[in-house]
């Protein structure tokens, strides 16, 4: 596992950009995967750890990955992290702000700032707030928060604010990192590269990586998504809505 001379690792700069909280959305609709009707509404708390198991005795398994399939992540932009994970409170009654611990991970642990981090990385480093954002908005916010000092911009809150290039759902900073580090952790699991071989899954076992996608794998469970699921070239994008109810 050792390329270019560096033994592999799931480094800080990784985890930093590996924080898209913002993705998750605050309130779920649930729908019918046979009407599209809806079934449910909930807020997340209502949806995890403890209450998970219910509201899927409640839906169906079924119903509840057409609803997820169907409804679309949040944005990955400053202004968007869940309000439930701002005041998440544990099973054991704790209560923690996840955004302002974030933050502060990168901080102990010596991830640089929005702009070091760039230079690091061989990227022009933002020279104003504007330049940066292209939110006036949010460049006044920042301005305000970091006492017009930009060097002081948290990664986190630099990534999230950061101007996205056509056609990206996040920046084009984590987007550097994620690059390198994709193709890294494949190429350093033997099971994806020197052991990826019918002596180690079996010839049955290749051709099911081989040939299956996991749209395959829904449908051998829940054949009644196939609709969702017709002519979607990939599981992860949105489904097809069920006539009689629109996705979220």
């Amino acid at each position: 596992t050792s390329h270019h001379g560096v033994p592999y690792s799931l480094t800080e700069e990784f985890v930093a950009v590996y924080r898209m909280h913002p993705l998750l959305p605050d309130d779920f609709t649930f729908r019918s995967s046979k009407s599209g009707e809806v079934m449910q509404e909930h807020s997340f708390p209502e949806l995890g750890a403890l209450q998970a198991r219910t509201r899927l005795e409640e839906l169906t398994v079924a119903n509840a990955f057409y609803s997820l399939g169907v409804a679309h992540p949040g944005a990955i932009t400053l202004h968007n992290y869940p309000r439930f994970l701002q005041h998440f409170e544990r099973p054991d009654g704790t209560i923690l702000d996840l955004a302002a611990t974030d933050v502060l991970r990168n901080r102990e642990r010596g991830v640089p700032r929005y702009n070091d981090f760039r230079c690091l990385f061989h990227l022009k480093p933002a020279e104003t707030f504007d330049e940066l954002t292209g939110n006036a908005s949010w460049a006044s916010e920042m301005r305000q928060v970091y006492d017009n000092d930009l060097s002081r911009v948290d990664l986190m809150v630099g990534l999230y604010a950061e101007r996205l290039p056509r056609g990206f759902g996040f920046s084009d900073t984590a987007f550097r990192v994620f690059s390198l580090m994709a193709p890294r952790r494949l190429k350093s699991d033997r099971f994806f590269t020197s052991d990826y071989t019918p002596d180690v899954y079996t010839k049955m076992g290749i051709e099911w990586i081989n040939d299956t996608t996991m749209a395959d794998i829904i449908l051998r469970h829940y054949p009644q998504l196939k609709p969702g699921l017709q002519g979607v070239d990939n599981a992860f994008s949105p489904w097809n809505t069920i006539s009689g109810g629109a996705g979220t």
